[in-house]
């Protein structure tokens, strides 16, 4: 199968199964630095304006997807998280602690 045809049957978050990936890599630890940071995404942010597509403010709408894009990228994806509730914590709001007041 090729490659392309790999990642068209897969969702994104399932691409990380197709062989020759390095990404995503293990979140580190506790007291461990972190590799991503506001700069990182501030700088993949000015490439993006600098190959003429439109800036991206922080704290905007586009910043945040921005943010979340680069952590699963760097990261992968979590089952849990805002649009999902973690079984233990069942009958919770997932966005309730997201900074969007509870509005999913």
């Amino acid at each position: 199968m090729a490659f392309s045809q790999a990642l068209v049957e897969q969702v994104c978050p399932c691409a990380a199964k197709v062989a020759g990936r390095v990404y995503p890599v293990n979140h580190p630890g506790p007291g461990q630095p972190a590799a991503f940071s506001m700069d990182l995404v501030r700088q993949v942010a000015d490439v993006l304006t600098a190959y003429d597509f439109p800036l991206i403010e922080d704290d905007s709408p586009d910043w945040y997807a921005l943010v979340w894009c680069l952590w699963r990228y760097c990261y992968g994806h979590s089952p849990y998280g805002r649009h999902t509730q973690h079984p233990g914590n069942a009958g919770d709001d997932p966005a309730s602690e997201c900074g969007t007041g509870g509005q999913a």
